[in-house]
């Protein structure tokens, strides 16, 4: 079970998360995320990033390159258990590119660690569903 806070919380740092990737800002990412080794960040594109090197690595060469990611959510599903976290967001990524704007679903989901009051994702993997 989750409580409205926690529920609050778990959401807003999706939204941070999205927000800080959109406005190509890897350290804010950074920031948001859990700085251990065990992290780990699945992109749609298939790349598996382990650790913080890694996913602050591919941040930086996503700010340098020609596609800008957003996301808007139409739900999201939250629960926990202790110090654990999960969440799962299913909507919409728009990806603009040069003038061109492609929008498709999307969803991505995240495991959170709390320490300290603060929750921070330790996995996340983002997705497009197959369309036929």
């Amino acid at each position: 079970m989750t409580g409205d806070q926690t529920r609050t919380d778990l959401i807003g740092v999706l939204e941070e998360f999205c927000s800080a990737f959109e406005r190509r800002d890897p350290d804010a990412v950074m920031r948001l995320v859990a700085q251990d080794p065990a992290l780990i960040v699945v992109t749609s594109e298939e790349a598996i990033l382990r650790g913080p090197a890694e996913l602050s690595a591919f941040l930086h060469r996503y700010q340098q390159g020609p596609t800008t990611y957003s996301w808007t959510w139409d739900r999201h599903d939250v629960a926990t258990s202790g110090a654990m976290g999960w969440l799962l967001a299913q909507g919409w990524e728009t990806s603009a590119t040069a003038g061109r704007t492609e929008r498709r679903p999307y969803r991505m989901t995240m495991t959170f660690r709390q320490h300290a009051e603060r929750w921070s994702p330790v996995l996340i993997h983002g997705s497009s569903p197959h369309q036929p």
